[in-house]
């Protein structure tokens, strides 16, 4: 499932920052072998398919790093690589009017960390003709993951790419588990759900942003919105111990409570030095993702919960 390969490679893009930043930061090669290939290959652009990519593409006297062509093995977009680290801003005017006067329409720039992508004939400011910025290394997987689509190789290549604000649309039968048609689903405020002991766990949880995640377990409640709150920047090293008693840790970075007890199910948070001591009913599953959003200041009315219509 091109979601869950795509999650797995960043997740691994993730680690190799976290630990041969210094090496890969050397050179452009070593950032394009370990950080940008590998991206490239899971949305479906084969670095070593000429009929696919082209690398070293020639823009009017200028070597693009890669073109990426579409069916009819045209240039569609131009990425240019750095190396990890390196300031992207000041190549971005050169590189979208190196693209525009060889007529391709998106122009790409990235250093294995920071991607982003522009219009390149729209009219307007650079950020105006921004599609695409992302940081694989601070942000939630599952959100990188989404805004990575548009450059998915049936989206980029047919010319008609979507904002990386906005929701990407992507067959469910192609890509496997992505967010739910909110239309498909009977949606509840989470200010008003009650777990009882026969209530059916829900099937996906929608937070404020408006991303849809699928529920495998109640504690995943709690996980979920964990793993939003920090890649909204809402929850921190620093408000960590608002969720905690003298005896015990909700979330923390270490899987030991105040008592000195170890955690009863640590549970790790991809992309975060936290764990979550995830040893949950579904009563204790509600009622601390209540606190936790509470606490991070969010409307629990704008969190809803979902099952799908029969």
């Amino acid at each position: 499932m091109l979601l869950d390969e795509l999650m797995a490679v960043i997740e691994t893009l993730k680690r190799r920052i976290a630990d041969h930043g210094p090496i890969l930061r050397v050179n452009e090669t070593r950032t394009r072998l370990a950080l940008i290939d590998p991206l490239l290959q899971v949305l479906e652009w084969d670095t070593t398919d000429p009929s696919i990519v082209i690398p070293e593409y020639d823009v009017n006297g200028r070597k693009a790093d890669y073109a990426l062509l579409d069916q009819k093995r045209r240039p569609s977009a131009t990425i240019e690589a750095k190396k990890l680290g390196e300031s992207l801003g000041s190549h971005l005017g050169q590189m979208i009017n190196y693209s525009n006067l060889a007529g391709i329409e998106y122009a790409g720039i990235t250093d294995g960390d920071q991607w982003e992508l522009y219009e390149v004939f729209r009219r307007g400011t650079l950020d105006e003709r921004q599609l695409l910025n992302v940081r694989i290394s601070e942000s939630h997987s599952y959100l990188i993951a989404l805004k990575l689509l548009l450059l998915w190789r049936p989206n980029l290549s047919s010319g008609q790419v979507e904002q990386a604000s906005k929701p990407i649309a992507v067959t469910p039968t192609i890509v496997g588990p992505v967010p739910p048609v909110s239309g498909s689903l009977d949606w509840a405020p989470l200010s008003k759900f009650v777990a009882h002991k026969t209530t059916k766990l829900p099937e996906f949880i929608r937070f404020p942003d408006g991303s849809e995640h699928p529920l495998q377990a109640w504690n995943a409640l709690v996980l979920l919105t964990v793993e939003w709150l920090w890649s909204m920047g809402l929850l921190t090293t620093g408000n960590l111990s608002d969720f905690s008693s003298k005896e015990r840790h909700l979330v923390y970075t270490e899987a030991i409570h105040p008592s000195g007890k170890q955690f009863f199910n640590p549970k790790s948070i991809a992309g975060t030095p936290v764990v979550v001591e995830a040893n949950f009913s579904r009563f204790d599953s509600v009622r601390r993702t209540k606190d936790l959003l509470s606490g991070c200041g969010q409307d629990l009315s704008r969190v809803q919960l979902g099952v799908r219509l029969k």
